[in-house]
């Protein structure tokens, strides 16, 4: 039994390492989009970002070829179970994705990113009637103390009651649903298959919403093309690596470290657009850490 929790808690730790990096790309997707933002839409940013993001997946899909020869996924084109389940998760990810990647635009980076880290909430709670999981308390308590931070981080200001405000909440609940749904699929169905099917249809949203909305511009420039597929690639591989993490541990022991995402977002933010939120993000950083310690002690505990 000791044997089994320590093989629990290393398997924890990996999926953390991965998730980070997850999280990681995935605000350097959002940096991209800072920088593209001025000259094309949102709706037009999130449909090259699920084009672009085909590419990762086919890479991935190789990178599974051992070196006997044999492929661990048998095709991208395969019989899944639950196809609705995809492509509703498709259409969450152009939905969130189009929340998001507006208010990266209009808001900085760490603003943007502190009001959409109530991610891991959404999945907690919307785990107990989807796949009835009930929460224990210090589970509970942790990802309330995250929360807690994140909120502290964003002190009213003129930018936060603005419309553009509302819409990262509309992606940490699409996000959050889109994760929670991953978790109905049989652990024998590759990871992989569910992202190219899932990316499918959030192509397929995306464009609908162009069609709708008539906001599409032609690229100006090879030097925005680079910046867009960067997204893309990066956008692509981030949520990749977040829905492996997802899979190789218990999905709510990560919530609390999505709060990473803020350290990533102010690092970064003030490295390249020179944004310096130092009264938003303290003391809430220290809330979100604490958070992630409490966690991490009672894996180490439980192992």
């Amino acid at each position: 039994k000791i044997k089994s929790l320590n093989q629990e808690y290393k398997a924890f730790i990996f999926a953390l390492l991965i998730f980070l990096c997850g999280i990681f790309f995935l605000q350097m997707q959002g940096v991209m989009v800072k920088f593209t933002g001025q000259k094309y839409s949102s709706f037009q940013l999130a449909f090259y970002r699920n084009i672009f993001g085909i590419i990762p997946i086919i890479l991935f899909y190789y990178l599974s070829f051992s070196k006997s020869g044999n492929i661990k996924v048998k095709s991208l084109f395969i019989k899944v179970p639950m196809l609705w389940i995809l492509i509703i998760r498709g259409f969450l990810l152009a939905f969130a994705q189009l929340c998001l990647f507006t208010s990266f635009i209009y808001l900085n980076l760490a603003t943007a990113t502190s009001l959409s880290s109530l991610t891991p909430f959404v999945v907690a709670i919307l785990s107990m009637p989807i796949l009835g999981i009930k929460l224990n308390y210090w589970k509970l308590f942790a990802v309330i103390i995250g929360s807690a931070g994140a909120f502290i981080i964003i002190k009213p200001g003129s930018d936060i009651f603005s419309l553009y405000s509302i819409l990262p909440l509309g992606a940490s609940f699409g996000y959050g649903l889109n994760l929670v749904l991953l978790r109905l699929f049989p652990k024998e169905l590759p990871t992989i298959n569910i992202q190219f099917y899932s990316q499918i249809s959030a192509i397929f949203f995306s464009l609908l919403f162009i069609f709708f909305t008539f906001e599409f511009i032609q690229i100006f420039s090879f030097f925005d093309f680079i910046l867009i597929f960067i997204m893309g690639f990066f956008g692509a591989v981030g949520v990749y690596l977040v829905m492996l993490s997802y899979r190789m541990t218990n999905h709510i022991n990560l919530g609390p470290f999505h709060y990473f995402n803020i350290l990533f977002a102010f690092i970064l933010g003030l490295l390249i657009f020179d944004e310096t939120p130092y009264d938003e993000i303290f003391p809430g950083i220290m809330l979100i850490i604490l958070a992630s310690l409490l966690i991490f002690w009672r894996e180490k505990k439980n192992g």
